[in-house]
């Protein structure tokens, strides 16, 4: 059994964003979780819109291209959905056996699912809790995702000549790595904030477990926006505007005014944010937000640490998704880090049969 699991292609985290997808394989052993490759490559501008592909060849075409560099010819591959066709409901049911469990679920669905069943796929998980509590109830994360999303993205990867073996939900995929990054942390509320392109994931976490997420459609696009609608007139186009957002900037504008600027950008954000936090505070014991976790591309903005910070009173860190993972030097992509590539290692972690 060794040595078959030794010589069985890794599974292959595969995030695929609306500028990027990026790609990350681990192997797990004694040790923990080790890197074996890792990297990134673009998708055509606008190839990709709130997580459904417009252009399946093309993104198909980066995909492949990425794995070859990598050198995964035979990987299995695990990646996830996002955007208002993936449903995430918490609900609370009566105590009952796992039979009754699985019976109840289609007649819940209908309560809460905005598409008719036969459209879309169910999943379940019961939320681990107090064992009193358990007795008299069951907390319960329903999934619904829409059949043809998930035929997309399944069909976008088997056009790579690899075999898609988990479809995961990207705000599953991010608690997953941040589990095993920071298995110390259990805090009462936790919320982890993945800022994408366009599109931002909040997870709640209770003692360290998803109870909640909401994906915001808005993202780091907003910063480049907001940096090209005032400054625009002085001449500065998207390839300036992207290196400003890099803490370049040009000879006639001040570093003051751009940090002014994104800060605005980032406050309708952090609204959202707060939007996401206060609908579940609502129905939930819990009284504030102990910790908030960023990653993704668009985390690093000027001033958005700094708002988060002061909105919700509690410390802000940003997500090492390899903090616990060895990078061998032999790895591809060994270098590689960044909290852009949270979601992609809590894919790689996951293996086929995993619920």
């Amino acid at each position: 059994m060794m040595l078959g699991s030794a010589f069985r292609p890794p599974t292959v985290g595969v995030d695929i964003g609306s500028s990027a997808v990026k790609a990350v394989a681990l192997r797990h052993g004694r040790g923990g979780w080790s890197l074996v490759a890792a990297g990134e490559a673009p998708v055509p501008e606008g190839s990709v819109q709130d997580g459904a592909t417009t252009e399946p060849l093309a993104v198909s075409e980066a995909v492949s291209g990425l794995f070859d560099a990598l050198h995964l010819r035979r990987a299995r591959v695990a990646a996830a959905l996002s955007g208002h066709s993936v449903i995430v409901k918490r609900l609370s049911l009566p105590a009952m056996s796992h039979a009754e469990l699985a019976e109840a679920i289609p007649w819940e669905a209908e309560q809460y699912i905005p598409f008719d069943l036969s459209e879309v796929q169910l999943d379940y998980q019961v939320v681990p809790g107090d064992a009193a509590a358990a007795k008299s109830s069951l907390d319960v994360l329903l999934v619904a995702a829409k059949r043809d999303r998930i035929d997309d993205r399944t069909g976008v990867i088997m056009q790579t000549g690899r075999r898609p073996v988990v479809l995961d939900v990207e705000a599953f995929a991010l608690a997953n790595a941040y589990q095993m990054n920071y298995p110390e942390r259990t805090d009462a509320l936790a919320a982890l904030v993945h800022i994408g392109r366009a599109l931002t994931i909040v997870c709640l976490l209770e003692g360290g477990e998803p109870v909640f997420t909401r994906d915001i459609s808005i993202g780091g696009q907003i910063h480049l926006d907001a940096l090209l609608r005032e400054f625009g007139p002085q001449g500065v186009d998207e390839f300036a505007a992207k290196r400003m957002l890099r803490g370049q900037f040009p000879s006639d504008v001040h570093q003051d005014q751009v940090t002014a600027t994104l800060r605005e950008a980032s406050a309708q954000l952090v609204m959202e944010v707060r939007k996401t936090i206060d609908f579940y505070r609502a129905t939930a014991p819990v009284e504030k937000l102990s910790r908030v976790v960023v990653s993704g591309g668009g985390s690093d903005a000027a001033g958005l640490a700094d708002l988060l910070a002061a909105e919700f009173n509690a410390p802000v860190d940003v997500f090492d998704p390899f903090r616990r993972v060895t990078r061998p030097s032999r790895a591809i992509g060994a270098d590689v880090a960044g909290p852009a590539y949270a979601v992609a290692v809590g894919l790689a972690m996951r293996q086929e049969g995993d619920r």
